[in-house]
């Protein structure tokens, strides 16, 4: 049977939306973690400390990123998914380009807010999106080159900071009335920010899929209902959730102090950081994420209903050993190729995470639901990560140069709970699957 006859849109307009879609989340990533490679440029600049560099490149972001996801899932669910990310992209990009008016840790924290608030709108609309467009078959698989923006836009984000900060010497100065002067850091901003906003037109080409799973009218299911449908399967959502958020608290802490680590432990430039960690990232980074949906899809194919967390598991026991290993390495070269393993597996998770979430949950619940896991993996992930790691080096170890002790210290931490949290809701994800796989064959 086609995918046409099952209500789903053709199989090559809907592998355009996922590499529009994908376009669009590099664009995120390239704007939200652009921040971490100029880490050594701001902290001169506004004279503040590796802690308050963590809450600028984490919680800034991250708690309205959250605090506003919530309420675009709702959006999500009931109103046109297409308008709620045009909206967002024109914002967050805005707001990166803003950037480059910073005078002030204040100022630059308020603006890395509105990145935050912009990027909320995506996650639970381009989920929602592709769920409705790809069989269940094949959307681990389609999430998981959806969510390539992660590395690709990680990457780009070190690639292109890397070589405007490179050429800077020899760019001149912008002068911008009422502001000054732009010079280097401010420049990365600007650059990265606008081309977001064009952006945003081609939002447009996208038409709004049939809702699937649907058991009734399209209209908002009470939060109380939602929460209650959690806790019938909480042990199941909040293993992926919280696996997942420790994985991306390493992950993302890691990337952010990632210059510093190497301009302080091995003399290397931003620059050159940018460029080698931006190359590796582009390959390791998607084949680790295709790799999760190879897995994920293959076993689910097999009658595996366990499946998405048995390719979750994968990650920590593949990026564990190299993340304590690296950071006491003397030889530069085997930093950058343990580097490139760890980053292999940490990117496995995110597509599988995804659909692993959209196959448990309702039609009409799935963008909070997204929204609940994204919650989730911003405060810890993308909040606590970068904050743990400043706050072990200026408190714990009272030293900047204890810096690589710090990223031991949060790799021995955050794996072992992945992994446990993976291994408690195994059993409960596959209940959970069933029923819902019933619910929607009693439905039909």
């Amino acid at each position: 049977m086609s995918d046409q006859s099952n209500g789903y849109p053709r199989p090559a307009y809907a592998w355009y939306m996922v590499a529009l879609l994908l376009l669009i989340y590099t664009f995120s990533f390239i704007d939200r973690q652009i921040l971490g490679l100029l880490g050594s440029s701001i902290k001169a600049d506004f004279q503040i400390s590796d802690t308050e560099f963590g809450l600028l490149t984490g919680f800034a972001f991250a708690v309205f990123y959250t605090v506003f996801g919530l309420f675009c899932a709702r959006i999500a669910d009931t109103r046109s998914r297409r308008g709620l990310i045009a909206v967002g992209l024109f914002v967050w990009s805005l707001m990166t380009a803003a950037s480059s008016l910073a005078r002030s840790f204040g100022q630059l924290f308020l603006l890395r807010i509105g990145v935050g608030v912009g990027e909320a709108t995506l996650a639970p609309a381009a989920n929602s999106l592709l769920a409705d467009s790809f069989p269940k078959e094949r959307l681990a698989t389609a999430l998981s080159v959806y969510s390539m923006g992660i590395p690709v836009g990680s990457a780009l984000a070190f690639i292109v900071g890397g070589q405007v900060i490179a050429l800077a010497g020899s760019m001149p100065d912008i002068s911008v009335p009422g502001f000054g002067l732009l010079t280097g850091w401010q420049k990365v901003f600007l650059m990265v920010g606008l081309p977001g906003i064009l952006l945003t037109l081609l939002v447009f080409t996208i038409k709004e899929p049939e809702r699937k799973g649907l058991s009734g009218d399209a209209k908002a299911i009470p939060v109380k209902e939602v929460w209650g449908h959690v806790k019938q399967r909480f042990r199941a959502y909040s293993s992926i959730c919280l696996g997942v958020s420790f994985n991306a608290a390493l992950g993302f802490g890691s990337v952010t102090f990632l210059a510093l680590f190497f301009d302080r432990f091995h003399g290397v430039g931003p620059a050159e950081v940018g460029t080698t960690f931006g190359t590796i990232s582009i390959f390791t980074g998607t084949g680790g994420l295709l790799l999760g949906g190879f897995i994920a899809d293959k076993l689910y194919k097999m009658g595996r209903k366990d499946a998405h967390v048995i390719a979750l598991l994968v990650a920590p026991l593949g990026y564990g050993i190299p993340s304590l290993v690296l950071p006491f390495v003397e030889n530069t070269t085997t930093v950058w190729v343990l580097l490139g393993f760890a980053n292999f597996f940490i990117n496995l998770p995110s597509g599988v995470a995804y659909a692993s979430l959209q196959l448990i949950t309702p039609n009409q619940m799935r963008g909070q639901i997204i929204a609940m896991y994204v919650l989730c993996t911003s405060i810890i992930g993308y909040g606590a990560g970068p904050f743990l790691l400043g706050f072990f080096t200026d408190s714990l170890f009272g030293d900047e140069m204890m810096l690589n002790y710090s990223m031991a210290l949060l790799a021995a931490t955050a794996t072992p709970l992945s992994i446990g949290f993976y291994l408690w809701g195994r059993k409960a994800y596959a209940k959970a699957l069933e029923e819902e796989e019933a619910r929607i064959a009693a439905a039909s």
